[in-house]
């Protein structure tokens, strides 16, 4: 699973740089963050851009 997660992340990189070189103007972006995530009943978890979770996140729990 971290090698499948790890292509999607590749992907995503690729999407955002590709839209940052469309863009004519970085200022039409605003203050905004566009994050992406996956988590897999195995437990893996991944954001991009990267962000800290607590050392005890478990991405097979919703929250309650």
């Amino acid at each position: 699973m971290v090698a499948l997660t790890h292509k999607l992340e590749l992907i995503w990189k690729r999407s955002a740089a590709s839209f940052l070189t469309r863009s004519t103007d970085v200022g039409q972006l605003g203050n905004f963050a566009l994050y992406r995530y996956v988590g897999t009943r195995e437990g893996v978890y991944r954001v991009y851009p990267a962000v800290r979770v607590p050392v005890k996140y478990d991405p097979t729990k919703q929250p309650q």
